[in-house]
């Protein structure tokens, strides 16, 4: 019962990161929203000349934020929140390129399905630093397993992802 009390929470999480991304937008004019999307992740604006450290990177930057909020014992709430902004960055850049008359391609094989995937790993690596009860205490549990079958999906999420920018849309 409580794992798919999560599953909703999470799926809630991300539903309203990406509306509220959508707003975002909105309420952003160009100019400013362009200059948002060169600081988080540029490849949305220039597809033509993305380095491999240029997908690598925001990989790996939200997921140590992650992982840094989620094994904190007093901050672990906090991790929740970055993938928020993460789910929030992802419909604004959503919003970006559908209105780019040219990116519907780019949106549908690239942005839309490897961001939302990295959402929802990023959401599974919350789970992986949790709490079990040992009598009257509470022990803090690194979930190994659960640590490494998501650093191989991330692994395999970032090679497809560079297969698809390099191959399928250049």
């Amino acid at each position: 019962m409580f794992r798919s009390v999560q599953v909703i929470q999470y799926g809630f999480l991300l539903a309203i990161g990406f509306v509220s991304g959508v707003i975002c937008f909105q309420a952003f004019s160009l100019d400013k929203s362009m200059n948002l999307i060169k600081l988080v992740d540029p490849r949305v604006l220039e597809l033509s000349d993305v380095t491999m450290w240029q997908t690598i990177l925001p990989i790996v930057a939200w997921g140590l934020f992650v992982l840094f909020f989620t094994t904190h014992p007093y901050l672990h709430f906090f991790a929740r929140l970055v993938v928020a902004v993460k789910a929030t960055f992802f419909g604004f850049g959503s919003v970006f390129l559908l209105t780019q008359q040219e990116s519907i391609l780019v949106y549908s094989v690239w942005w839309f399905p490897f961001q939302l995937i990295y959402c929802i790993l990023l959401l599974a690596l919350c789970s992986v630093f949790g709490t079990r009860k040992v009598g009257p205490n509470r022990k803090f549990v690194f979930n190994k397993h659960l640590f490494i079958t998501l650093m191989v999906a991330f692994t395999v999420m970032c090679v497809g992802e560079m297969f698809v920018i390099s191959y399928i849309i250049n």
